[in-house]
């Protein structure tokens, strides 16, 4: 019979485990809790709150001097965006394994024509 370095009693282990889930368990408990407690926000401000649940749609994020709502719509939708400020991404072009390169592609197709028309991309983050 192999022996062992070490031996871990059964009652050891069993209290290690209980005592990883009681962390576990409370971590998640404090963390409801807090949410709970204030405005539901989980400790984020009520703006990032508000970003993290209301985001802008890519487009959004391109700005100008200058611009209108309605001027930024007109060339974000020549640039081939959406009205909302999405994009739908264009088909898989020969080489791109995924959808993810195809969106990309899209993306940087998007970006080069706002860039052309004098916009800027700030994102803000959370």
């Amino acid at each position: 019979m192999k022996k062992f370095f070490f031996y871990i009693p059964f009652s050891r282990i069993f209290t290690l485990t209980f005592g990883v889930i009681v962390c576990i368990i409370g971590f998640l408990s404090g963390c409801e809790l807090l949410c709970q407690a204030g405005s539901g926000t989980c400790g984020l401000s009520k703006e990032q709150a508000d970003k993290l649940l209301n985001p802008k749609a890519y487009g959004e994020y391109w700005t100008k001097p200058g611009m209108t709502k309605d001027s930024w719509r007109q060339d974000w939708v020549e640039c081939g965006g959406k009205q909302n400020g999405q994009y739908v991404a264009g088909p898989r072009l020969p080489g791109e394994t995924n959808d993810i390169a195809a969106s990309a592609r899209t993306a940087n197709l998007l970006a080069s024509c706002m860039k052309s028309k004098g916009y800027t991309y700030h994102y803000t983050g959370i």
